[in-house]
């Protein structure tokens, strides 16, 4: 587009440019993403759009005093995740943009939380390799130190072991992943929790992925451990509504065992206009997001949830018993719940080559490195329509492979 231009366009034709925009993306709707989009149907995303569209002006600074259906509608989606996330009366929470801003807020009351509990400079955090970079991210920007220690070899979860001697007068805070993405395993939060107040420190749980779909699971009977704020030692949770919730996107929480150390997050500074306050890092705030999450929370209620959890988790099965069936190929357990990934048991069989052949075919590939070099998926509703045309694309390529020899270009520094 011409930015000199003098004279716009019609709506028509740009609508139409921007829809050719989307012929190079992957089918998301058609599920050929593994991870970044969380589908279910036309209704669903017609209800976030129609919802988002009826706030899309509002702004969720002003919730206080210039926008109360806002702060109706976000303490409501509140106080219906802590319901669900173990919180009790003395709970509170914050509606943020994502899970990387819930993980800000979280780190950022761990480390107002040491200065006012006396604890001395250098701060530093403890957790698994596998636990979410944005942890790094909080720190960097609050000039805190981090630790990753090694997951445990047996099971990928935090090896609570090496966290014990990893432990020194500089740590304030340990984080616990429900589950990490790297191996879809839940580290052990009651374990965690023991340590956590035996030592003083703030324990984090990063439910970004699990929180709007274990509860649920484990509704419907699956074995999910325990790992929300009920488990004695969690201070905090985070949990992404923009995920399995099926919200529009730019809508998590971070949930607080106390509302008083929920306070710890806050901004607020006198000024020549008066005291600005902002619960979050952000100064204006789509109220969009809040709507979308409120209303879908709405329509689907508890057996709506329940209702996808049964779908998600069924594809897993589904994906992983036919993934195992192919020769060459193997499930990396334990994982337990929607993300898995599998790897190659034949050393002709190179993986980083057979995700290069399935994304020949269409299929975007996520890739990852550790427990081993292997392909992961995160699963949601919209996978269950393309269980069978995956699986056959898979032994394809998979046959291809081995029979062609075949090698992969593909860089991990590059991903």
């Amino acid at each position: 587009m011409d930015m000199t231009m003098t004279n716009g366009r019609t709506w028509n034709e740009v609508r139409a440019e921007m829809e050719s925009f989307k012929d190079q993306d992957f089918d998301w709707k058609g599920g050929r993403l593994p991870s970044y989009i969380y589908y279910l149907d036309e209704e669903m995303l017609n209800i976030q759009r129609e919802a988002y569209g009826l706030y899309m002006v509002e702004n969720g600074l002003g919730k206080g005093r210039a926008f109360p259906s806002l702060k109706r509608m976000e303490d409501e989606v509140i106080r219906r995740g802590l319901a669900i996330l173990g919180g009790s009366e003395a709970s509170g929470g914050i509606f943020t943009s994502g899970g990387t801003e819930s993980i800000l807020l979280a780190v950022k009351a761990a480390r107002q939380w040491a200065r006012q509990s006396g604890k001395k400079k250098p701060y530093k955090i403890l957790l698994s390799e596998t636990a979410h970079p944005a942890f790094n991210r909080a720190a960097d920007l609050m000039e805190l130190e981090v630790e990753r220690l090694p997951m445990r070899d047996r099971d990928f979860k935090f090896d609570l072991d090496l966290l014990q001697t990893a432990l020194d007068d500089s740590v304030i805070m340990v984080v616990g992943s429900a589950p990490n993405y790297a191996a879809g395993t839940f580290d052990d939060i009651t374990g965690l929790g023991e340590i956590c107040l035996k030592n003083g420190l703030w324990l984090h749980v990063d439910a970004c992925v699990g929180g709007f779909l274990a509860p649920f699971a484990r509704m419907n009977g699956r074995s999910i451990p325990e790992f929300d704020l009920s488990v004695p030692g969690v201070k905090s949770l985070s949990a992404d509504i923009h995920k399995y919730g099926f919200a529009a996107k730019g809508a998590s929480l971070v949930l607080f065992s106390s509302a008083e150390d929920k306070k710890l997050a806050h901004f607020a500074l006198d000024w020549s206009r008066g005291t600005y306050q902002s619960e979050s890092n952000q100064g204006t705030r789509a109220g969009g997001a809040v709507a979308a999450a409120y209303a879908v929370m709405n329509v689907l209620g508890n057996d709506g949830y329940r209702r996808l959890a049964d779908i998600t988790l069924g594809t897993v099965d589904r994906l992983t018993d036919g993934i195992d069936s192919i020769d060459g190929l193997e499930v990396i357990k334990p994982f337990e719940l929607c993300i898995f990934a599998y790897k190659s048991v034949d050393p002709g069989i190179e993986i980083n080559a057979v995700a290069d052949e399935m994304g020949n075919k269409g299929w975007f590939i996520g890739r990852s490195q550790r427990p081993a070099p292997s392909i992961q998926m995160a699963v949601n509703p919209v996978h269950a329509k393309i269980c069978d045309q995956y699986l056959a694309d898979l032994s394809e390529s998979v046959a291809k492979v081995k029979q062609l020899g075949l090698r992969s270009q593909f860089d991990k520094n590059t991903y």
